[in-house]
């Protein structure tokens, strides 16, 4: 399974999830929380996004979750603007680091004209996380740009983050002239984002 869908898609399978979305107060932000599967959480995300994929897969040969919000613009823009949680049951007692060694290989290959910006470490809660920041380009004959369209240069940030039996993903990715604001969302979510019991 890839992890990767920037092209943004249809909520694919709700699972008797419990998933609320409200505003907060005083706030722009809404909030998400997720409390089915095998990871249940909650984050701040922009209201400029909608949840556009929410996929709770809890089987013997299957577990892990996969949510997705978008920027859906009302304009021909195709945007890449999306943020995703990724959790799944991670092998031995992998470190962070090593789960977004491995990420970075696979983007690597996944990622057209990818080139490492930056690695980082970071706190989310209580919870150490390993970073990183990634440049690439969405073409037209794959899977994360409309068909007709432009090559689009873009910008994904990520940190991965164990808690228990879980490996974490946060992924934000976003165009080039969104990376800006694209950082400071990311940076909201991670000072937001709680492991819920």
């Amino acid at each position: 399974m890839s992890r990767y869908h920037i092209k943004p898609v249809l909520i694919s399978l709700i699972v008797a999830a419990v998933v609320v979305i409200s505003s907060c107060g005083g706030s722009d932000y809404r909030i998400f929380s997720l409390k089915e599967g095998i990871g249940w959480f909650s984050m701040e995300y922009p209201p400029r996004y909608s949840v556009t994929r929410i996929d709770i897969r809890n089987s013997p040969s299957a577990r892990y979750l996969d949510i997705g919000l978008a920027y859906l613009p009302e304009t021909d823009d195709p945007g890449l603007d999306e943020i995703s949680v990724y959790a799944w049951y991670a092998d031995d007692n992998e470190p962070a680091s090593v789960i977004l060694d491995d990420l970075i290989t696979t983007a690597g290959t996944v990622f057209r004209d990818f080139d490492l910006l930056e690695t980082f470490s970071v706190m989310i809660g209580d919870m150490e996380g390993q970073g990183v920041i990634f440049s690439w380009t969405a073409y037209p004959d794959d899977s994360s740009a409309e068909a007709g369209t432009d090559p689009l240069p873009a910008v994904s940030r990520i940190v991965c983050f164990r808690h228990n039996d879980l490996a974490w993903e946060i992924h934000v990715a976003s165009g080039i002239e969104t990376q800006v604001q694209a950082e400071t969302e990311f940076n909201h979510i991670l000072e937001t984002f709680q492991i819920l019991n």
